[in-house]
């Protein structure tokens, strides 16, 4: 194996290979990249058996041949690298020699024979969907999936298709949930379940789309996820499991409705929320006519109190919610004023922006 190539895109793809390598490396060739050389061609892998990537990139003075290198080590020396070419070749007992310019070095490697067999992923029927409405999407939802390993089917975002070629996003902790609808495909692919789309493969998908194209090649196949964008290909294993019925938790008849300009409630359920119990984040939310008042109380640290001029329909209402969960959700909105629809203090709120109703979030409240 050997080839020459040019410093600077070697870089950005054993960067993208990076966040996919297996970090805790608990079985040794999970945490190298897998070098396979063509015709002229440069194929860069990496895996955790959970995701995966493969980046094609074009070389010169090619010599077919595969090896594996450790994705960190590889990537600190190409980093510290000046940015010209690069000539790495395959020496004897699996040596991996790297010249650039004046500087030569001769790393171990481990055999390529190895390293997982990925999926052809050029093979695959994908279905072009539009990068900007994905990105807002995964946007709008990630930050909801939840963390807790004992909820497995919930450690991931459910995407479902809807009538009139609509795409449904959903995540939910059991504390909140959120949901975003978009047509995002060109051409609808026929998806008659459900899937879960774990949270890291997820954090893959979103940084795959900030490549600046327009759209991405998408394919559904035997509890996979595959992803297409240009010469970067990804494959995402996906959560096996039936996802809860999340539509039982959305509130009917939340009558009371609360109106405020977005950036004037976060910024002060930003300040009110200094003050607040440090594990449960609890504030609280008075309502009364023309105004919202913002509280909090820590007997360690002292209280904090914030009036908001607003527009309040209903009875008066008092209502605790963690301050986390939302200004998780006014970080993603972008619209000018938001609205909060209620029940009572005991039932679940509604929080949508002014213009953006393809979005729905639900919280739960809290006893202060």
């Amino acid at each position: 194996m050997k080839f020459t190539i040019h410093r600077d895109p070697l870089l950005q793809a054993l960067q993208r290979a990076q966040s996919v390598v297996e970090k805790k490396n608990t079985v040794q060739i999970l945490g190298n990249v897998l070098l396979s050389v063509g015709e002229n061609q440069l194929s860069i892998s990496a895996t955790d058996l959970e995701v995966g990537i493969k980046i094609l990139l074009p070389v010169q003075g090619s010599q077919s041949g595969k090896v594996t290198l450790s994705a960190k080590q590889f990537l600190d020396i190409v980093k510290e690298l000046p940015g010209r070419d690069l000539l790495i070749s395959k020496k004897e007992n699996n040596w991996v020699e790297i010249i650039c310019g004046k500087s030569k070095f001769n790393l171990v490697s481990l055999a390529a024979d190895e390293f997982p067999a990925l999926p052809a992923f050029e093979e695959k029927k994908y279905f072009d969907a539009r990068v900007d409405a994905l990105a807002e999407m995964i946007d709008r939802t990630e930050f909801a999936v939840s963390l807790d390993a004992t909820r497995y089917h919930l450690n991931g975002v459910y995407l479902e298709a809807l009538e009139n070629n609509l795409i449904r996003m959903t995540a939910t902790d059991g504390h909140r949930l959120s949901y975003v609808d978009a047509e995002i495909f060109l051409s609808s692919p026929d998806l008659k379940r459900g899937i879960i789309i774990p949270r890291k493969g997820l954090i893959e998908f979103r940084r795959m789309l900030d490549q600046g194209t327009a759209t991405a090649g998408l394919a559904f196949e035997r509890g996979y996820l595959f992803v297409q964008m240009g010469s970067t290909y990804l494959f995402v294993r996906l959560i096996e499991g039936e996802y809860p019925d999340y539509r039982q938790v959305v509130p009917k008849n939340a009558d009371k409705v609360l109106k405020v300009d977005r950036s004037d409630l976060y910024s002060a359920l930003k300040r009110v929320s200094l003050l607040a119990n440090e594990k449960s984040r609890g504030i609280k939310l008075s309502m009364q006519g023309g105004s919202l008042i913002i509280s909090s109380s820590n007997p360690d640290l002292g209280d904090a109190r914030e009036e908001l001029d607003v527009e309040f329909s209903g009875e008066q209402l008092e209502v605790g919610f963690n301050a986390k969960y939302l200004l998780d959700c006014l970080d993603v909105g972008k619209s000018a004023q938001v609205q909060l629809s209620l029940r009572d203090k005991l039932s679940p709120g509604i929080i949508s922006g002014q213009d953006e109703g393809h979005h729905t979030y639900v919280i739960m409240p809290m006893r202060i």
